[in-house]
């Protein structure tokens, strides 16, 4: 999977941009504040229809300050890529207003979000991932759910359905705590039924993702840290126990159904579901220790990447195409040992990678293995490579 092309229009501070981009490594340097990680936001942005900020649509429009104060200077932002993938050319684009993203795949209605992500596909890695490590649940859950989405698009659907059920069943329990009156027993069972079969896809596609993960994020973690660092192991925290999820779909259901009989009284008085996959965790250990209490901060960073890297290689196993890769000042946060391991390992996967820095020379790269794009107050300038 190649981006070829790039054209942005009032994407944040990035006005106007037109790219041509080479198979391989492109890197945009610059100093901080320039519009670097923007420009990976737009390419993360056309292939996930989210921002890895978490940024609201509003926010993705440029603005400009007047007299201090500021002031929307567009209506909308345009992100649109061609993708190559073997043979065929894809146009993709992404339309913001205020209102919601429009989606156009070679200027039609793709009819369906799965056919719009079944062409394109991305990772990302950007400082704030640590967090997927040492931080709270929901970030790993979030890793989780994006990376069996990326390896496969139907788990959008699943995600949706339980979701659907959860924002249901809390309404009913909310309103109910509010007037004082228990639910309607009869629509709190359709709810639980819903979110107790959803929920049991959930946790069974999110197990059998880290079952096929867990080996693959081994080999790259020993490959970038060093088999030394100590074995690394994943640790599921779900609702269901060891001995259910055995027993395959039928054992996870009657489980977890089990657990939502079982936490009625409970959820009236708080107000809200305490039970289902929106409560999983998983534990990732290094030499038998848990990372996310006794890491250091090189460990940590060590692990996130790993991680990514691992999702890159599954997808690729799994669909024979390599999403593209978005590297947010990493260089500057690795050794010059692991920025060669990294480097060394996405030549080898084929992989095309946008990488920003403060400075080429954070990279263990020499000019003719990367395209260099300097990015100046939202202008992105190609470099010459040395020689021309």
């Amino acid at each position: 999977m190649r981006l070829t092309s790039l054209s942005l229009r009032d994407f944040r501070n990035l006005a106007v941009v037109d790219l041509e981009l080479p198979p391989g490594i492109s890197v945009f340097f610059g100093d901080n504040g320039q519009g670097k990680t923007n420009l990976l936001e737009a390419v993360y942005l056309l292939a996930t229809l989210k921002s890895f900020r978490g940024a609201k649509n509003k926010e993705l429009i440029r603005f400009e300050h007047v007299d201090g104060k500021a002031k929307k200077a567009a209506d909308c932002a345009v992100v649109k890529g061609r993708l190559l993938t073997g043979s065929l050319p894809r146009d993709y684009q992404v339309t913001v207003d205020d209102k919601g993203k429009r989606i156009r795949v070679d200027g039609k209605d793709p009819r369906g979000l799965p056919n719009y992500f079944s062409g394109i596909k991305a990772v990302s890695f950007v400082p704030s991932d640590l967090r997927m490590v040492d931080g709270g649940p929901e970030l790993r859950r979030e890793f989780l759910d994006r990376a069996a989405f990326t390896l496969d698009s139907t788990y959008l659907g699943v995600a949706r359905e339980y979701r659907t059920a959860l924002r249901q069943k809390n309404a009913l329990l909310r309103d109910g705590k509010r007037t004082g009156r228990s639910p309607d027993p009869a629509l709190l069972g359709v709810w639980n039924d819903r979110l107790v079969s959803a929920g049991t896809e959930v946790i069974a596609r999110r197990v059998g993702f880290l079952e096929r993960f867990a080996p693959t994020f081994r080999g790259v973690h020993e490959g970038i840290t060093g088999a030394a660092k100590g074995y690394a192991e994943i640790r599921y925290r779900g609702p269901v126990t060891a001995s259910a999820l055995e027993d395959g779909r039928e054992g996870i259901a009657a489980a977890l159904k089990t657990k939502v009989d079982d936490a009625f009284a409970a959820e009236v008085k708080r107000g809200f579901s305490t039970v289902g996959p929106h409560r999983d965790d998983w534990e990732l250990r290094v030499g038998g220790e848990p990372l996310r209490a006794f890491g250091s901060q090189g460990q940590v960073r060590s692990a996130a990447l790993a991680m990514r890297m691992a999702v890159m290689e599954l997808t690729k196993e799994a669909a024979g195409v390599c999403p593209l890769f978005l590297l947010d000042d990493v260089s500057s946060e690795l050794d010059s040992h692991r920025n060669r391991q990294l480097m060394d390992r996405l030549r080898a996967l084929e992989a095309q990678v946008l990488v920003t820095t403060t400075s080429l020379s954070n990279l263990q790269l020499t000019r003719a293995r990367m395209a260099a794009f300097r990015v100046q107050g939202g202008v992105v300038e190609s470099q010459p490579s040395e020689g021309s």
